[in-house]
């Protein structure tokens, strides 16, 4: 396996960790502590050792975007969720086996993205938060879905088991945490009306307090046996998008849409950290206790970790460094259009990084699904197209979902014919 682990220590104690191709979307760390586990745009999933961090295994099975892991608490499985729609189950006994490609268990699938999943705390059931505007109860042993919660106005963001099991917590785009109870999947009752959607809550009845973020940039503490608020932060229009909970050392950390910490000490409510961590979106953020670190997972290809008491107050400068999907210096229409559409997922070189899409590399004249070494959807595999400056023209001009139907590529269009002819040149150029 080759592996794209890059690590870089500065004076500010920071550091990063590359396996994807793409821009990380979720993390987890696993209840024996020892694997860490990302979720990426890439369409793979990455599993971690910890202490220290390595890349250990790469897990291929989603047709889109990964968006969220879990690791049961019984250490028996992984959970994935993303953009196809599907649920998978990845078993940890054979990560150790790395001859052989693990093959993930389809649990099921909603008819919107998967945009969170949650164990119970016995390792028995699995609730998965979707777009769709339901919650799935999934029975592991089974292996089936038993229940379905219908009652948010929207699509759902997160989900929760109480400590006991006994009741399900779910928020969403209508800014409401609803309480269910989790044997009959009877809705109870509304514990939050918040009017803005509700990106990420963490629920603690023994402290009684729910924390969450909101999509209008709020930050709230409220008391879980009555209303009444504990703390409010907002920030104007900039989403929360990540917390973590990390209920022994009492602290808990947010991310928002522009790259923000905020870690709280939740028995004082008090700050422990405020800062800008990377230059973009935090899409999750992890809290490590034994040497009081953070990674946070956003638009960059690689995990970022800083020490949470050792940095001086300047940490970074915006905008930062250019991303490829988003170049400041000056370049050709043709090459800006690129970078826009296609950089996130194809490379133009012979041996590129793991990306969700194959290198482009030579692409004019080559059939559509035939590039060893790729996994091409079935579709692509049995497509006749043939690429060239009218195959691809006509691909940004009607869209993947009529040019390539069934395939994994993104819906996107170019409506400017110029962009197009554009785009198409940069290519015949950039890939011979």
């Amino acid at each position: 396996m080759v592996s794209f682990l890059l690590l870089i220590k500065t004076s500010h104690s920071i550091e990063q960790y590359t396996a994807h191709g793409g821009p990380v979307k979720g993390l987890a760390v696993s209840a024996s502590n020892n694997l860490m586990a990302s979720a990426s745009f890439d369409y793979s999933v990455v599993i971690w050792d910890l202490n220290p961090i390595k890349e250990k295994l790469t897990l291929i099975g989603h047709d889109a975007a990964v968006n969220t892991v879990k690791f049961s608490p019984n250490n028996d499985f992984l959970a994935s969720g993303g953009d196809d729609n599907n649920i998978l189950l990845w078993a940890l006994k054979d990560i150790n086996n790395l001859n052989e490609e693990i093959q993930p268990i389809k649990l099921g699938n909603h008819r919107g993205k998967i945009a969170d999943l949650e164990f119970s705390n016995n390792g028995r059931y699995l609730i998965s938060a979707s777009w769709d505007g339901t919650v799935g109860v999934w029975d592991l042993k089974k292996r089936k879905q038993i229940n379905s919660l219908v009652g948010h106005k929207g699509p759902v963001y997160a989900v929760k088991y109480s400590k006991d099991n006994k009741h399900i917590y779910s928020s969403g785009y209508d800014g409401d945490i609803k309480l269910w109870k989790a044997n009959s999947g009877e809705y109870v009752r509304p514990i939050v009306k918040n009017g803005w959607g509700i990106s990420k809550f963490e629920v603690d009845e023994k402290l009684n307090f729910i924390a969450f973020g909101s999509t209008d940039g709020q930050i709230k503490i409220n008391k879980f046996d009555k209303d009444e608020t504990i703390l409010n932060i907002k920030e104007d229009r900039v989403p929360i998008l990540s917390m973590y909970y990390l209920e022994n050392e009492n602290m808990i950390s947010f991310g928002n849409a522009k790259g923000r910490m905020i870690i709280l000490d939740t028995k004082k409510w008090s700050l422990v950290r405020d800062f800008n961590a990377v230059n973009g979106p935090i899409w999750d953020n992890i809290l490590f206790p034994n040497d009081s670190s953070l990674i946070v997972a956003g638009l960059d290809d690689f995990l970022t970790r800083w020490q949470i008491f050792d940095f001086p107050p300047k940490f970074l400068e915006r905008p930062g460094p250019a991303r490829r999907f988003n170049p400041v210096k000056e370049v050709s229409n043709g090459e800006k259009q690129f970078a826009r559409k296609c950089s996130v997922c194809h490379t133009l070189v012979e041996n590129g990084k793991k990306r969700a899409g194959p290198t482009l590399y030579k692409i004019f004249g080559r059939k559509a699904g035939t590039l060893e070494g790729y996994k091409y959807s079935k579709a692509l595999i049995e497509s006749d197209i043939i690429w060239n400056e009218e195959s691809i023209n006509r691909l940004f001009d009607e869209g993947p979902d009529k040019v390539t139907p069934g395939t994994k590529m993104p819906i996107q269009r170019m409506k400017k014919i110029q962009d197009r002819q554009d785009l198409v040149m940069f290519l015949k150029k950039a890939t011979n």
